[in-house]
């Protein structure tokens, strides 16, 4: 049986309103149309589903019992199509974002303060996590997208693109003041105790890699498990470290840049997503947003 959705949703119409004229009113049709409709419905159904009078319609026992399946198919599709307009209009929403934590305060924060002014009813689940962990989280599909800092593991099929470089800078406190005047090599700093992210992290790799590719094993005295961490730290007096610019308050007086001899491999902060995967139209426009602010 092969009956129209629309004569149903005139059905369900006309036996909430008691009569064709009100159900034609609140349709926008006109009445004839309407009793048309119920005629060929109840034709097709073979059943008369309703008792017609001057005053208006009452629902045969038929009628009733179809009515009541049909009022809440018809709810539900009203609740579709209103969460499909809200979500058009972003009033509804979840984002999973996989965040490192560098990528955190350089690309996430800033962006995410003007999305939220724009979008308040969209709901976010960062995950602070390490550069492998989030390309996994991604992989898995527990985030939408992710931004992270290389250098970023391969054998994955994620679109990844570079948004903006990261600008680290070796930092020293007071209890090496010595190292305040002149440039050193990273030879020179050996004999320095280091502070450095845990072993896995790729800002622990790429600081591997800085030592390794100059003969030197890179073996820091303390591991951290953020970069938060590593200021403070410096600023003990506990070691020396590098830490992003945009992480070291302009006003800061208890540390200084150590200037080095070498220089040193730009890192980026890198936005990866799958291509093949579907995501929410809330992720979409963050996710838009940020390549159009960052990506060169």
């Amino acid at each position: 049986m092969n009956i129209s959705y629309d004569y149903y949703k005139i059905f369900y119409y006309v036996g909430k309103n008691g009569s064709f004229t009100k159900a034609a009113r609140e349709l926008g049709a006109s009445q004839p149309n309407i009793t048309r409709a119920m005629n060929n419905l109840e034709s097709q159904l073979g059943q008369t589903l309703f008792i017609r009078s001057k005053r208006g319609v009452m629902l045969t026992e038929e009628g009733k019992k179809l009515y009541a399946h049909i009022e809440k198919g018809i709810k539900q599709f009203f609740i579709a199509e209103l969460e499909m307009k809200h979500l058009q209009e972003l009033k509804v929403g979840n984002v999973s974002i996989g965040v490192s934590e560098i990528a955190l305060h350089e690309v996430l924060l800033p962006v995410l303060k003007e999305y939220r002014e724009e979008h308040p009813a969209i709901h976010l689940k960062i995950s602070n996590d390490s550069t492998q962990a989030a390309i996994d989280s991604v992989i898995r599909g527990d985030n939408d997208f992710a931004l992270v800092t290389t250098p970023i593991p391969g054998g994955h099929h994620l679109i990844c693109h570079n948004l903006c470089p990261v600008t680290e800078c070796l930092y020293a406190g007071s209890s090496y003041k010595e190292l305040n005047f002149g440039s050193f090599s990273f030879n020179d700093l050996m004999k320095y105790p280091w502070i450095s992210l845990s072993t896995g992290t790729s800002t622990r790799k790429h600081h591997e890699m800085l030592f390794s590719e100059r003969g030197l094993l890179f073996e820091p005295m303390i591991n951290t498990a953020t970069m938060d961490q590593v200021l403070p730290m410096v600023k003990t007096g506990l070691g020396i470290g590098f830490i992003p610019e945009s992480m070291v308050p302009e006003l800061e007086k208890e540390v200084f840049p150590v200037k080095l001899k070498e220089t040193i491999h730009k890192r980026y902060i890198c936005l990866a997503y799958d291509p093949e995967r579907i995501i929410s139209k809330a992720s979409e426009i963050l996710l838009e947003t940020i390549k159009k602010k960052y990506e060169k």
